[in-house]
């Protein structure tokens, strides 16, 4: 992990990319409570321009107070590998035509490169569907390019080079469906096992989801702790 001074340097800007995934938390909310944003633009060395936070959180409106401090982490425009954290300060609210949020630009950002660790532990329960019919099975890891899955015996044994299609539901929009081969089998495991490789179908997708996955880490990775 390097930290990047955004003072005179111009590498902060190119590391930001209009439209990037957010995930903004309250810096003093105890529970870490998080909700998704989009940046929409930014005039430099003034303000970063957000789309309006969603999320479930009770604390939404806190997120449009001037002067509440947020941490921010994105992705980089950079192969999708690698993460960036800050703290802004709010600055104010557009209301109209949209309702946008306005924060300072930050002293210092947290970088972090992860192309050495392109594959993250997950255990996200869904429905998948096969030519033998539909089985409940779990994702224990996920890459852009394929994932590792578990289903019970009873439920379903693996074969190479079947087709599986992904029923995804993860968080309020993260929804739809990846469709794979099996190109590794382990039926004598415990709980079967089997290694998916995605078709070329769904990257944006399948992007989005690798971001949240990474996003969901940071309660247990201090590397980006700003």
């Amino acid at each position: 992990m390097k930290t990047i001074k955004t003072e005179s340097s111009d590498s902060f800007y190119r590391l930001l990319s209009v439209g990037a995934r957010l995930n903004l938390e309250l810096a003093d909310d105890p529970k870490k409570m998080q909700v998704n944003s989009r940046l929409v633009g930014y005039r430099k060395d003034q303000f970063l321009l957000i789309d309006r936070p969603s999320g479930s959180t009770p604390n939404l409106e806190r997120f449009f107070i001037p002067n509440n401090e947020l941490i921010i982490r994105a992705i980089t425009d950079s192969e999708f590998r690698d993460v960036i954290a800050f703290r802004s300060l709010v600055m104010g609210v557009i209301q109209k035509p949209i309702r946008l949020l306005i924060v300072s630009i930050p002293e210092n950002v947290a970088h972090r490169q992860i192309r050495q660790e392109p594959r993250l532990d997950t255990k996200l329960s869904m429905q998948i569907e096969s030519d033998t019919g539909n089985f409940t099975g779990v994702m224990i890891d996920y890459s852009v390019s394929g994932c590792c899955l578990e289903a019970k015996a009873d439920d379903h044994l693996f074969f190479e080079d079947e087709t599986l299609t992904l029923n995804l539901e993860y968080g309020s929009d993260l929804t739809g469906k990846l469709t794979g081969k099996v190109v590794g089998v382990n039926n004598d495991a415990s709980i079967p096992k089997a290694g998916i490789r995605f078709d070329s179908s769904e990257l944006t997708l399948r992007k989005e989801l690798f971001y949240q996955f990474l996003f969901d880490l940071r309660a247990n990775d201090k590397s980006l702790e700003v």
